[in-house]
Protein backbone atom coordinates (compact mmCIF):
# COMPACT_ATOMS: atom_id res chain seq x y z
CA UNK A 1 0.00 0.00 0.00
CA UNK A 2 2.82 2.39 0.89
CA UNK A 3 4.57 1.80 -2.45
CA UNK A 4 1.32 2.36 -4.31
CA UNK A 5 0.64 5.55 -2.33
CA UNK A 6 4.15 6.85 -3.03
CA UNK A 7 3.73 6.06 -6.71
CA UNK A 8 0.45 8.00 -6.86
CA UNK A 9 1.96 10.97 -4.99
CA UNK A 10 4.84 11.38 -7.44
CA UNK A 11 4.47 14.37 -9.77
CA UNK A 12 3.30 13.34 -13.21
CA UNK A 13 2.32 15.03 -16.45
CA UNK A 14 -0.59 13.21 -18.19
CA UNK A 15 0.28 11.69 -21.56
CA UNK A 16 -2.65 11.40 -23.94
CA UNK A 17 -2.71 10.96 -27.71
CA UNK A 18 -1.67 14.57 -28.30
CA UNK A 19 1.33 14.17 -25.99
CA UNK A 20 2.40 10.93 -27.66
CA UNK A 21 2.25 12.54 -31.10
CA UNK A 22 4.17 15.50 -29.77
CA UNK A 23 6.76 13.23 -28.16
CA UNK A 24 7.31 11.23 -31.35
CA UNK A 25 7.60 14.36 -33.50
CA UNK A 26 9.97 16.12 -31.10
CA UNK A 27 12.12 12.96 -30.85
CA UNK A 28 12.56 12.67 -34.62
CA UNK A 29 13.26 16.39 -35.01
CA UNK A 30 15.74 16.46 -32.11
CA UNK A 31 17.71 13.48 -33.42
CA UNK A 32 17.93 15.16 -36.84
CA UNK A 33 18.92 18.47 -35.22
CA UNK A 34 21.73 16.94 -33.19
CA UNK A 35 22.92 14.91 -36.16
CA UNK A 36 23.29 18.17 -38.08
CA UNK A 37 25.06 19.90 -35.18
CA UNK A 38 27.55 17.06 -34.68
CA UNK A 39 28.30 16.22 -38.31
CA UNK A 40 27.49 19.34 -40.32
CA UNK A 41 27.77 22.28 -37.93
CA UNK A 42 25.38 25.20 -37.74
CA UNK A 43 24.23 25.54 -41.33
CA UNK A 44 21.11 24.65 -43.34
CA UNK A 45 20.55 21.38 -41.49
CA UNK A 46 20.56 23.17 -38.16
CA UNK A 47 18.12 25.79 -39.50
CA UNK A 48 15.71 23.10 -40.67
CA UNK A 49 16.01 21.13 -37.43
CA UNK A 50 15.58 24.18 -35.21
CA UNK A 51 12.53 25.36 -37.17
CA UNK A 52 11.06 21.85 -37.00
CA UNK A 53 11.55 21.69 -33.21
CA UNK A 54 9.97 25.13 -32.84
CA UNK A 55 7.07 24.04 -35.05
CA UNK A 56 6.41 20.93 -32.98
CA UNK A 57 6.32 22.90 -29.73
CA UNK A 58 4.17 25.60 -31.31
CA UNK A 59 1.67 23.02 -32.57
CA UNK A 60 1.43 21.33 -29.17
CA UNK A 61 0.96 24.56 -27.21
CA UNK A 62 -1.51 26.00 -29.71
CA UNK A 63 -3.59 22.79 -29.80
CA UNK A 64 -3.54 22.82 -25.99
CA UNK A 65 -5.20 26.22 -25.88
CA UNK A 66 -2.19 28.53 -25.49
CA UNK A 67 -2.46 31.80 -27.38
CA UNK A 68 0.14 34.38 -28.36
CA UNK A 69 -0.24 38.11 -27.94
CA UNK A 70 1.63 40.57 -30.15
CA UNK A 71 4.75 40.57 -27.98
CA UNK A 72 5.09 36.80 -27.63
CA UNK A 73 4.28 36.36 -31.34
CA UNK A 74 6.99 38.90 -32.24
CA UNK A 75 9.49 37.00 -30.09
CA UNK A 76 8.63 33.77 -31.92
CA UNK A 77 8.91 35.43 -35.34
CA UNK A 78 12.36 36.77 -34.50
CA UNK A 79 13.28 33.31 -33.24
CA UNK A 80 12.29 31.85 -36.61
CA UNK A 81 14.27 34.50 -38.51
CA UNK A 82 17.33 33.84 -36.37
CA UNK A 83 17.02 30.07 -36.85
CA UNK A 84 16.83 30.54 -40.62
CA UNK A 85 19.84 32.87 -40.50
CA UNK A 86 22.18 29.97 -39.71
CA UNK A 87 21.87 28.98 -43.37
CA UNK A 88 22.94 32.48 -44.40
CA UNK A 89 25.94 33.51 -42.32
CA UNK A 90 29.32 31.76 -42.05
CA UNK A 91 30.55 33.76 -39.06
CA UNK A 92 31.03 31.31 -36.18
CA UNK A 93 31.28 33.94 -33.43
CA UNK A 94 28.08 35.67 -34.54
CA UNK A 95 26.39 32.26 -34.80
CA UNK A 96 27.25 31.53 -31.17
CA UNK A 97 25.77 34.86 -30.03
CA UNK A 98 22.66 34.34 -32.15
CA UNK A 99 22.20 30.83 -30.74
CA UNK A 100 21.83 32.46 -27.30
CA UNK A 101 19.36 34.96 -28.81
CA UNK A 102 17.41 32.10 -30.39
CA UNK A 103 17.07 30.16 -27.13
CA UNK A 104 16.08 33.32 -25.27
CA UNK A 105 13.43 34.48 -27.77
CA UNK A 106 11.74 31.10 -28.23
CA UNK A 107 11.65 30.13 -24.56
CA UNK A 108 10.37 33.53 -23.45
CA UNK A 109 7.70 33.44 -26.17
CA UNK A 110 6.44 30.00 -25.13
CA UNK A 111 6.53 30.92 -21.44
CA UNK A 112 4.41 34.03 -22.04
CA UNK A 113 1.98 32.22 -24.35
CA UNK A 114 1.40 29.49 -21.76
CA UNK A 115 0.92 32.05 -18.98
CA UNK A 116 3.79 30.56 -16.99
CA UNK A 117 5.74 33.79 -16.58
CA UNK A 118 6.43 34.76 -12.97
CA UNK A 119 7.06 38.42 -13.77
CA UNK A 120 5.41 41.15 -15.78
CA UNK A 121 6.71 41.07 -19.39
CA UNK A 122 7.33 44.81 -19.10
CA UNK A 123 9.56 44.48 -16.03
CA UNK A 124 13.35 44.49 -15.97
CA UNK A 125 13.48 40.96 -14.49
CA UNK A 126 11.12 39.49 -17.12
CA UNK A 127 14.16 38.18 -19.00
CA UNK A 128 14.51 35.52 -16.28
CA UNK A 129 11.33 33.83 -17.52
CA UNK A 130 13.21 32.57 -20.59
CA UNK A 131 15.58 30.29 -18.61
CA UNK A 132 12.61 29.36 -16.39
CA UNK A 133 10.85 27.81 -19.39
CA UNK A 134 13.86 25.72 -20.36
CA UNK A 135 15.28 24.75 -16.97
CA UNK A 136 12.53 24.97 -14.36
CA UNK A 137 9.69 23.79 -16.61
CA UNK A 138 11.91 21.64 -18.87
CA UNK A 139 14.59 19.82 -16.92
CA UNK A 140 12.54 20.29 -13.74
CA UNK A 141 9.72 18.14 -15.17
CA UNK A 142 11.77 15.24 -16.58
CA UNK A 143 10.57 12.84 -13.89
CA UNK A 144 6.95 14.02 -14.11
CA UNK A 145 6.98 13.51 -17.88
CA UNK A 146 8.46 10.02 -17.46
CA UNK A 147 5.78 9.15 -14.89
CA UNK A 148 3.09 10.29 -17.32
CA UNK A 149 4.50 8.10 -20.10
CA UNK A 150 4.68 5.14 -17.70
CA UNK A 151 1.03 5.69 -16.75
CA UNK A 152 0.12 5.77 -20.44
CA UNK A 153 1.94 2.47 -20.95
CA UNK A 154 0.07 0.85 -18.06
CA UNK A 155 -3.25 2.17 -19.32
CA UNK A 156 -2.50 0.82 -22.82
CA UNK A 157 -1.65 -2.60 -21.42
CA UNK A 158 -4.75 -2.64 -19.20
CA UNK A 159 -6.92 -1.77 -22.19
CA UNK A 160 -5.29 -4.49 -24.28
CA UNK A 161 -3.68 -1.94 -26.62
CA UNK A 162 -0.42 -3.76 -27.04
CA UNK A 163 0.56 -1.63 -30.02
CA UNK A 164 0.71 1.54 -27.93
CA UNK A 165 2.72 -0.13 -25.20
CA UNK A 166 5.09 -1.60 -27.79
CA UNK A 167 5.55 1.81 -29.43
CA UNK A 168 6.57 3.34 -26.10
CA UNK A 169 9.02 0.51 -25.54
CA UNK A 170 10.43 0.97 -29.03
CA UNK A 171 11.18 4.64 -28.44
CA UNK A 172 13.26 3.67 -25.41
CA UNK A 173 14.88 0.63 -27.03
CA UNK A 174 16.24 2.36 -30.15
CA UNK A 175 18.87 4.60 -28.48
CA UNK A 176 19.77 1.83 -26.00
CA UNK A 177 20.27 -0.69 -28.83
CA UNK A 178 22.41 1.81 -30.75
CA UNK A 179 24.74 2.20 -27.76
CA UNK A 180 24.97 -1.57 -27.22
CA UNK A 181 25.80 -2.23 -30.88
CA UNK A 182 28.53 0.41 -30.83
CA UNK A 183 30.14 -0.98 -27.65
CA UNK A 184 29.91 -4.61 -28.80
CA UNK A 185 31.63 -3.73 -32.08
CA UNK A 186 34.45 -2.16 -30.10
CA UNK A 187 34.73 -5.16 -27.78
CA UNK A 188 34.42 -8.10 -30.19
CA UNK A 189 36.04 -8.46 -33.62
CA UNK A 190 33.63 -11.24 -34.68
CA UNK A 191 30.60 -9.08 -33.98
CA UNK A 192 32.26 -6.19 -35.76
CA UNK A 193 32.77 -8.44 -38.77
CA UNK A 194 29.12 -9.47 -38.65
CA UNK A 195 28.00 -5.85 -38.60
CA UNK A 196 30.43 -5.23 -41.44
CA UNK A 197 28.15 -7.32 -43.67
CA UNK A 198 25.61 -4.53 -43.40
CA UNK A 199 25.89 -1.51 -45.69
CA UNK A 200 28.99 0.48 -44.76
CA UNK A 201 28.30 3.34 -42.34
CA UNK A 202 29.82 5.20 -39.45
CA UNK A 203 28.06 3.70 -36.43
CA UNK A 204 29.22 6.54 -34.20
CA UNK A 205 26.96 8.94 -36.11
CA UNK A 206 23.59 7.28 -35.33
CA UNK A 207 24.71 6.46 -31.78
CA UNK A 208 25.66 9.99 -30.79
CA UNK A 209 22.77 11.52 -32.73
CA UNK A 210 20.32 9.22 -30.95
CA UNK A 211 21.82 9.78 -27.51
CA UNK A 212 22.04 13.56 -27.61
CA UNK A 213 18.88 13.93 -29.69
CA UNK A 214 16.97 11.65 -27.36
CA UNK A 215 18.02 13.60 -24.28
CA UNK A 216 17.20 16.92 -25.96
CA UNK A 217 13.79 15.51 -26.98
CA UNK A 218 13.12 14.46 -23.41
CA UNK A 219 13.88 17.99 -22.16
CA UNK A 220 11.78 19.62 -24.91
CA UNK A 221 8.92 17.17 -24.34
CA UNK A 222 9.06 17.90 -20.61
CA UNK A 223 9.15 21.63 -21.32
CA UNK A 224 6.00 21.36 -23.45
CA UNK A 225 4.14 19.41 -20.78
CA UNK A 226 5.49 21.65 -18.04
CA UNK A 227 4.22 24.74 -19.84
CA UNK A 228 0.80 23.15 -20.11
CA UNK A 229 0.34 21.32 -16.82
CA UNK A 230 2.41 23.20 -14.22
CA UNK A 231 0.16 25.05 -11.84
CA UNK A 232 0.26 28.74 -12.66
CA UNK A 233 1.33 30.63 -9.59
CA UNK A 234 2.68 34.09 -9.11
CA UNK A 235 5.86 34.77 -7.21
CA UNK A 236 4.50 35.71 -3.80
CA UNK A 237 7.44 37.02 -1.90
CA UNK A 238 7.37 39.71 0.77
CA UNK A 239 6.27 43.05 -0.58
CA UNK A 240 9.29 45.24 -1.16
CA UNK A 241 8.52 48.75 0.02
CA UNK A 242 11.58 50.27 -1.60
CA UNK A 243 14.59 52.20 -0.40
CA UNK A 244 14.18 55.68 1.00
CA UNK A 245 14.04 58.34 -1.72
CA UNK A 246 16.57 60.36 0.30
CA UNK A 247 19.10 57.52 0.05
CA UNK A 248 18.53 56.98 -3.66
CA UNK A 249 18.65 60.70 -4.45
CA UNK A 250 21.85 61.13 -2.43
CA UNK A 251 23.53 58.39 -4.49
CA UNK A 252 22.25 59.79 -7.78
CA UNK A 253 23.12 63.35 -6.80
CA UNK A 254 26.70 62.38 -5.99
CA UNK A 255 27.04 60.56 -9.32
CA UNK A 256 25.58 63.50 -11.23
CA UNK A 257 27.94 65.92 -9.46
CA UNK A 258 30.94 63.80 -10.46
CA UNK A 259 29.72 63.87 -14.07
CA UNK A 260 29.32 67.64 -13.99
CA UNK A 261 32.91 68.11 -12.82
CA UNK A 262 34.13 65.51 -15.29
CA UNK A 263 32.37 67.15 -18.22
CA UNK A 264 33.74 70.57 -17.38
CA UNK A 265 37.31 69.32 -17.04
CA UNK A 266 37.27 66.95 -20.01
CA UNK A 267 34.93 68.65 -22.46
CA UNK A 268 37.60 69.18 -25.10
CA UNK A 269 38.81 65.59 -24.71
CA UNK A 270 35.30 64.15 -24.95
CA UNK A 271 34.36 66.32 -27.89
CA UNK A 272 37.55 65.57 -29.73
CA UNK A 273 35.96 62.57 -31.31
CA UNK A 274 33.54 64.85 -33.16
CA UNK A 275 36.17 67.29 -34.46
CA UNK A 276 39.03 64.87 -35.06
CA UNK A 277 41.26 66.63 -32.49
CA UNK A 278 44.02 64.25 -31.40
CA UNK A 279 45.69 64.84 -28.00
CA UNK A 280 49.48 65.00 -28.33
CA UNK A 281 50.09 62.17 -25.84
CA UNK A 282 48.07 59.65 -27.87
CA UNK A 283 48.49 57.88 -31.15
CA UNK A 284 45.27 57.64 -33.17
CA UNK A 285 44.84 53.97 -32.25
CA UNK A 286 45.37 54.60 -28.51
CA UNK A 287 43.07 57.63 -28.51
CA UNK A 288 40.15 55.97 -30.26
CA UNK A 289 40.40 52.60 -28.53
CA UNK A 290 40.78 53.97 -24.99
CA UNK A 291 38.08 56.57 -25.41
CA UNK A 292 35.62 54.09 -26.85
CA UNK A 293 35.79 51.42 -24.19
CA UNK A 294 35.87 53.92 -21.31
CA UNK A 295 32.68 55.55 -22.55
CA UNK A 296 31.01 52.25 -23.40
CA UNK A 297 31.43 51.04 -19.82
CA UNK A 298 30.26 54.37 -18.41
CA UNK A 299 27.16 54.23 -20.62
CA UNK A 300 26.27 50.74 -19.44
CA UNK A 301 26.81 51.67 -15.78
CA UNK A 302 24.66 54.80 -16.11
CA UNK A 303 21.86 52.84 -17.72
CA UNK A 304 21.97 50.29 -14.92
CA UNK A 305 21.86 53.05 -12.29
CA UNK A 306 18.79 54.58 -13.92
CA UNK A 307 16.90 51.29 -14.04
CA UNK A 308 17.75 50.16 -10.52
CA UNK A 309 17.10 53.59 -8.99
CA UNK A 310 13.59 53.67 -10.46
CA UNK A 311 13.00 50.05 -9.43
CA UNK A 312 14.29 50.42 -5.85
CA UNK A 313 13.18 53.90 -4.82
CA UNK A 314 10.31 54.10 -2.36
CA UNK A 315 7.15 55.06 -4.22
CA UNK A 316 3.96 56.18 -2.49
CA UNK A 317 1.90 57.10 -5.50
CA UNK A 318 4.63 57.60 -8.05
CA UNK A 319 8.37 57.98 -8.20
CA UNK A 320 9.72 61.21 -6.65
CA UNK A 321 10.27 64.02 -9.13
CA UNK A 322 13.85 64.61 -7.96
CA UNK A 323 14.71 60.96 -8.65
CA UNK A 324 13.29 61.26 -12.14
CA UNK A 325 15.27 64.43 -12.70
CA UNK A 326 18.56 62.83 -11.66
CA UNK A 327 17.83 59.80 -13.85
CA UNK A 328 17.01 62.03 -16.82
CA UNK A 329 20.30 63.86 -16.36
CA UNK A 330 22.13 60.51 -16.34
CA UNK A 331 20.25 59.56 -19.50
CA UNK A 332 21.38 62.71 -21.29
CA UNK A 333 24.97 62.16 -20.16
CA UNK A 334 24.76 58.56 -21.37
CA UNK A 335 23.57 59.63 -24.83
CA UNK A 336 26.42 62.12 -25.05
CA UNK A 337 28.97 59.48 -24.03
CA UNK A 338 27.58 57.03 -26.58
CA UNK A 339 27.74 59.66 -29.34
CA UNK A 340 31.32 60.60 -28.42
CA UNK A 341 32.40 56.97 -28.20
CA UNK A 342 30.85 56.18 -31.58
CA UNK A 343 32.56 59.21 -33.09
CA UNK A 344 35.90 57.98 -31.79
CA UNK A 345 35.29 54.52 -33.20
CA UNK A 346 34.31 55.96 -36.59
CA UNK A 347 37.56 57.95 -36.54
CA UNK A 348 39.44 54.72 -35.89
CA UNK A 349 37.54 52.85 -38.62
CA UNK A 350 38.23 55.61 -41.12
CA UNK A 351 41.97 55.21 -40.57
CA UNK A 352 42.34 51.47 -40.09
CA UNK A 353 39.22 49.87 -41.60
CA UNK A 354 36.57 47.56 -40.21
CA UNK A 355 36.88 44.40 -38.14
CA UNK A 356 34.20 42.09 -36.82
CA UNK A 357 34.74 43.40 -33.28
CA UNK A 358 34.40 47.03 -34.34
CA UNK A 359 31.12 46.33 -36.10
CA UNK A 360 29.64 44.41 -33.17
CA UNK A 361 30.69 46.99 -30.59
CA UNK A 362 29.07 49.74 -32.66
CA UNK A 363 25.87 47.69 -32.84
CA UNK A 364 25.92 47.32 -29.04
CA UNK A 365 26.34 51.09 -28.70
CA UNK A 366 23.33 51.66 -30.95
CA UNK A 367 21.31 49.30 -28.75
CA UNK A 368 22.48 51.14 -25.60
CA UNK A 369 21.43 54.46 -27.14
CA UNK A 370 17.96 53.19 -28.07
CA UNK A 371 17.57 51.59 -24.64
CA UNK A 372 18.55 54.84 -22.92
CA UNK A 373 15.91 56.77 -24.89
CA UNK A 374 13.27 54.16 -24.04
CA UNK A 375 14.13 54.29 -20.33
CA UNK A 376 13.96 58.11 -20.39
CA UNK A 377 10.45 57.90 -21.86
CA UNK A 378 9.49 55.36 -19.18
CA UNK A 379 10.63 57.80 -16.44
CA UNK A 380 7.72 60.09 -17.19
CA UNK A 381 5.27 57.54 -18.62
CA UNK A 382 5.22 54.62 -16.14
CA UNK A 383 2.87 52.60 -18.35
CA UNK A 384 5.23 52.72 -21.33
CA UNK A 385 6.29 49.13 -22.25
CA UNK A 386 10.00 49.96 -22.26
CA UNK A 387 11.27 46.44 -21.52
CA UNK A 388 9.34 44.89 -24.39
CA UNK A 389 10.79 47.53 -26.70
CA UNK A 390 14.31 46.91 -25.35
CA UNK A 391 14.07 43.16 -26.01
CA UNK A 392 12.55 43.59 -29.47
CA UNK A 393 15.26 46.15 -30.39
CA UNK A 394 18.01 43.74 -29.34
CA UNK A 395 16.47 40.90 -31.37
CA UNK A 396 15.91 43.16 -34.40
CA UNK A 397 19.52 44.40 -34.38
CA UNK A 398 20.83 40.88 -33.88
CA UNK A 399 18.72 39.52 -36.73
CA UNK A 400 19.86 42.34 -39.02
CA UNK A 401 23.53 41.72 -38.21
CA UNK A 402 23.02 37.98 -38.76
CA UNK A 403 21.39 38.30 -42.17
CA UNK A 404 23.67 40.95 -43.64
CA UNK A 405 26.66 38.76 -42.61
CA UNK A 406 29.31 40.75 -40.73
CA UNK A 407 32.22 39.10 -42.57
CA UNK A 408 30.81 40.12 -45.94
CA UNK A 409 30.32 43.72 -44.87
CA UNK A 410 33.77 43.97 -43.28
CA UNK A 411 35.49 42.58 -46.38
CA UNK A 412 33.46 44.82 -48.72
CA UNK A 413 34.23 47.98 -46.74
CA UNK A 414 37.95 47.31 -46.38
CA UNK A 415 38.51 46.33 -50.00
CA UNK A 416 36.41 49.18 -51.39
CA UNK A 417 38.10 51.73 -49.10
CA UNK A 418 41.51 50.47 -50.18
CA UNK A 419 40.62 50.56 -53.87
CA UNK A 420 39.24 54.10 -53.54
CA UNK A 421 42.33 55.31 -51.69
CA UNK A 422 40.69 55.90 -48.31
CA UNK A 423 42.92 53.23 -46.74
CA UNK A 424 46.63 53.10 -47.51
CA UNK A 425 46.68 49.31 -47.41
CA UNK A 426 44.44 46.37 -46.57
CA UNK A 427 45.02 43.90 -43.76
CA UNK A 428 45.32 40.62 -45.66
CA UNK A 429 45.80 38.57 -42.50
CA UNK A 430 42.49 39.82 -41.14
CA UNK A 431 40.70 39.23 -44.46
CA UNK A 432 42.02 35.68 -44.47
CA UNK A 433 40.57 35.09 -41.00
CA UNK A 434 37.05 35.99 -42.11
CA UNK A 435 34.51 33.44 -43.30
CA UNK A 436 33.27 32.59 -46.76
CA UNK A 437 31.60 35.98 -47.10
CA UNK A 438 35.01 37.56 -47.76
CA UNK A 439 35.82 35.32 -50.76
CA UNK A 440 34.35 37.55 -53.53
CA UNK A 441 36.39 40.52 -52.32
CA UNK A 442 39.55 38.48 -51.90
CA UNK A 443 39.20 37.49 -55.55
CA UNK A 444 39.08 41.16 -56.52
CA UNK A 445 42.43 41.64 -54.79
CA UNK A 446 44.06 38.89 -56.89
CA UNK A 447 44.06 41.46 -59.72
CA UNK A 448 45.40 44.29 -57.56
CA UNK A 449 48.24 46.44 -58.89
CA UNK A 450 50.31 45.70 -55.79
CA UNK A 451 51.92 42.29 -56.51
CA UNK A 452 52.31 41.48 -52.79
CA UNK A 453 48.61 41.97 -52.09
CA UNK A 454 47.62 40.07 -55.24
CA UNK A 455 49.85 37.13 -54.26
CA UNK A 456 48.57 37.13 -50.67
CA UNK A 457 44.96 37.07 -51.89
CA UNK A 458 45.70 34.19 -54.28
CA UNK A 459 47.45 32.23 -51.54
CA UNK A 460 44.45 32.61 -49.24
CA UNK A 461 42.06 31.38 -51.92
CA UNK A 462 44.19 28.34 -52.77
CA UNK A 463 44.93 27.30 -49.20
CA UNK A 464 41.62 27.74 -47.36
CA UNK A 465 38.74 25.79 -48.81
CA UNK A 466 36.50 22.79 -48.25
CA UNK A 467 33.46 21.58 -50.13
CA UNK A 468 29.90 21.25 -48.92
CA UNK A 469 29.29 17.60 -47.98
CA UNK A 470 25.50 17.50 -48.30
CA UNK A 471 22.42 19.64 -47.75
CA UNK A 472 22.96 19.69 -43.97
CA UNK A 473 26.26 21.49 -44.46
CA UNK A 474 24.94 23.95 -47.06
CA UNK A 475 25.34 27.62 -46.37
CA UNK A 476 24.55 30.57 -48.63
CA UNK A 477 27.92 32.28 -48.11
CA UNK A 478 29.75 29.00 -48.65
CA UNK A 479 27.78 28.11 -51.76
CA UNK A 480 28.52 31.51 -53.30
CA UNK A 481 32.20 31.14 -52.42
CA UNK A 482 32.44 27.66 -53.98
CA UNK A 483 31.68 29.03 -57.44
CA UNK A 484 34.65 31.36 -57.12
CA UNK A 485 36.99 28.87 -55.45
CA UNK A 486 36.52 26.35 -58.25
CA UNK A 487 38.91 28.59 -60.19
CA UNK A 488 41.51 28.32 -57.43
CA UNK A 489 42.23 24.61 -56.78
CA UNK A 490 44.06 23.63 -53.62
CA UNK A 491 47.80 23.59 -54.24
CA UNK A 492 49.09 22.13 -50.97
CA UNK A 493 48.19 19.15 -48.84
CA UNK A 494 47.88 21.26 -45.69
CA UNK A 495 44.83 23.25 -46.72
CA UNK A 496 43.21 25.18 -43.92
CA UNK A 497 39.49 25.30 -43.36
CA UNK A 498 37.58 28.55 -43.51
CA UNK A 499 35.46 29.22 -40.43
CA UNK A 500 31.85 28.41 -41.20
Amino acid sequence: MDDQANSLSMPRCPAGKRELRFGLAILLCSVFLWNCILYAGFSLGFSLGALAVMGCSLWYLWSSGCRFDRYSAALLVFGGLIAAGFARSSDNFVKFVMLVFLLFAVNLSFCLAAGQNRRSPNGLMSVLDAPRALFSLGTGNLRAAAQGLNDARKDAEAAGKKGGAAALGLFIAVPVAAVLIFLLMRADAAFEGLMGLLPEMDWAEPVWSSLLGGFAAWVLYSRGLGLRYTQKTENKGRTFRGISAVTINTILGAVCLVYCVYLLSQLAYLGGGFSGILPEVYTLAQYARRGFFEMAWLSAINLGLMCFAMALVEQKEKAPGLTKGFCLFLGMITLFLIAAASAKMLLYIGSFGLTRLRVLTEVVMVWLAVTTVLVCVWLFRPGFPYMKAVVITALALGTLVFWVDVDTQVARYNVRSYQEGQLETVDMEHLGSLGYGAIPYLEELTRDGNPEIAKAATDILTHQYRRTQDFRDWNYSKAAAEKILERYPIQTEQAEVLPG
